[in-house]
């Protein structure tokens, strides 16, 4: 049996925390299961990396990439040494030496195959732990490339596809996926999540794993498992699996969870034609800007309408500068933005069609006294868009609410 072993930042973070790690590693050589590590890079490592390249005025992102690739070689090369020094014989390999194949999109690639997958097979034969470079890959040419947000999630997800293992462990400081934030709140753990709602949960704002990675293990199925590299427990199962409440038709909340790196713009006394709407998220959706909670305001007989829609901060300055060159210049009309704004979730299963939950969030806003900006609705989410001082006091309250009404299961497991 063959299990794949992921360490975010956090886990290899100090050469203390290196060491903390091989108790974990010698649990799984015990019991004679194969493993295969992936590392990330020191936390702090990739943001001095950038930090030196921003004094150096780097113009090309292909550059940056191959400056990146150096923290997580860095981790494996250390844990390697690490292992060897306790007599567990492993081998560091980076992409390249796996041929982990992405396309060209520097910064933000996207994997193809492993071509040379074989090489961490050979290696567990010899009872040799493969230790990988996570995060990174190479492209046909033979560059370096990087997978974006959560890439070393990601490759560990691919691997574990590969070599067909039991599950992908994700290790990091936090102990399991929660059903709000326990910063916030301190809350009920999930022992399991569907791929549908911890995509929805990613999606939305929390950041124990994100969208791509498990996108992927729902797509072929790879079960994932959420752990703490410094305490003993379960963590939370991302699988496919079913669990069934006791009531078939019971409204069942999964989570609530909140996202404050969201900017809204709004294109006002714009021409209300046909085809406007496609000329103002064109240009930003062909730069890769993702657009969220659309609000057309268009009214029969008047000649203008707003346009207002979410995107994340990082975007703001150049899809001001997108929407001014290409429709305020054609067009008309003039923009105004909001960055000091929350975004907070509720996830669960059949949510626009039981009422009650809707009514239940409208009665906390208004018992607050908190002014909703926006709100969306779906059968798997309802959102709501906020002032940022508004947001713990109202998360607590939600939590608080839905919690005494018992909307989602106590053991922690979620449909």
């Amino acid at each position: 049996m063959i299990i794949i072993q992921k360490f975010g930042g956090t886990s290899v973070g100090s050469k203390q925390r290196i060491k903390f790690l091989k108790n974990i590693i010698k649990k799984y050589k015990n019991l004679k299961i194969y493993t295969v590590m992936v590392l990330s890079a020191m936390s702090g490592e990739t943001s001095k990396m950038v930090f030196l390249a921003r004094y150096f005025f780097y113009k090309k992102i292909k550059e940056l990439d191959c400056l990146l690739c150096v923290g997580e070689q860095i981790s494996i090369s250390l844990f390697s040494i690490l292992l060897n020094s306790i007599n567990i014989d492993s081998k560091p390999l980076t992409s390249i030496q796996i041929c982990l194949l992405t396309n060209n999109d520097y910064n933000n690639a996207r994997i193809i195959c492993i071509k040379n997958f074989l090489l961490i097979i050979k290696n567990l034969k010899k009872n040799k732990i493969p230790v990988l470079a996570g995060f990174q890959g190479v492209t046909k040419s033979g560059n370096f490339t990087t997978l974006g947000r959560g890439g070393s999630d990601t490759s560990a997800v691919v691997i574990t596809l590969y070599s067909n293992a039991k599950e992908c462990q994700i290790y990091s400081d936090v102990e399991s996926v929660f059903f709000s934030d326990p910063r916030i709140c301190k809350n009920i753990k999930m022992d399991f999540a569907s791929f549908e709602t911890m995509l929805e949960l990613s999606s939305l704002g929390s950041k124990i794993l994100f969208v791509r990675c498990v996108e992927i293990a729902r797509k072929y199925n790879v079960n994932i498992r959420v752990l703490s590299s410094f305490l003993k427990n379960k963590g939370t199962l991302i699988s496919n699996k079913k669990y069934f409440s006791n009531s078939m038709e019971r409204v069942l909340i999964s989570g609530i969870t909140h996202s404050n790196n969201e900017s809204k713009i709004t294109v006002k006394n714009i021409p209300n034609t046909y085809g406007v709407s496609s000329k103002i998220l064109g240009p930003l959706i062909s730069n890769n800007i993702c657009i969220d909670m659309v609000v057309y305001n268009s009214v029969i007989g008047e000649k203008k309408t707003n346009f207002t829609f979410l995107i994340e901060n990082k975007f703001l300055k150049k899809s001001i500068y997108l929407i001014n060159k290409h429709i305020i210049l054609k067009l008309g009309g003039k923009i105004e933005f909001e960055s000091s704004i929350t975004k907070i979730s509720i996830v669960g299963i059949g949510l626009r069609t039981h009422n009650n939950v809707i009514d239940k969030i409208l009665f906390c806003t208004s018992k607050l006294q908190v002014n909703i900006i926006l709100i969306s609705t779906s059968e798997t989410k309802i959102s709501i868009l906020i002032k940022d001082f508004d947001t713990i006091l109202l998360i607590k309250e939600l939590y608080s609410l839905f919690n005494y009404n018992n909307m989602f299961r106590r053991n922690g497991r979620v449909a």
